[in-house]
């Protein structure tokens, strides 16, 4: 117990979050959060560098803080982080020495905490999107005509 409580105070949340929140960091954070809570299933789970409450409390505040980034955003800045997601899966993984790779490796591993940021970054996004204009009608059009008709 003695050697988990310096640990613990080492790699707080509010020191990640801390550490990772500068408003120029922040699209680069929402890209990496958005391509690792989409990325492929699960692997096998490696070891978290925060004990796994403090891993959930720490994924929700900086979600929190994505969020709330996001519905604050303008179109441009949304329109520019968009712009900075890879496409061709280039991203470097993370560096897992680093507590932020750590944490986005521990991320990108686990379900549940994937599905903490897509509830609660995913809403104000596609919120944006669609009042910044960001689904053209033709991508609604292509994929509603590859749906079984549900009306």
């Amino acid at each position: 117990m003695l050697q988990i409580a310096p640990a613990c105070r080492k790699h707080s949340p509010s020191r990640i979050v801390g550490i990772g929140l500068s408003i120029g960091s922040l699209p680069l954070l929402v890209g990496a959060l958005m391509t690792l809570g989409m990325s492929q299933p699960a692997r096998a789970q490696t070891a978290s560098p925060l004990p796994p409450d403090m891993m959930k409390t720490t994924v929700q505040q900086v979600s929190d803080s994505l969020a709330k980034y996001v519905s604050g955003a303008s179109c441009t800045d949304i329109a520019q982080l968009i712009k900075m997601l890879p496409t061709n899966g280039s991203n470097p993984s993370p560096d897992p020495n680093s507590i932020i790779g750590a944490v986005m490796l521990s991320i990108k591993n686990s379900p549940d905490l994937q599905s903490i940021i897509a509830s609660r970054v995913g809403p104000p996004l596609i919120g944006k999107a669609i009042e910044c204009n960001m689904i053209p009608p033709e991508l609604l059009l292509k994929v509603m005509s590859q749906q079984p008709s549900a009306l």
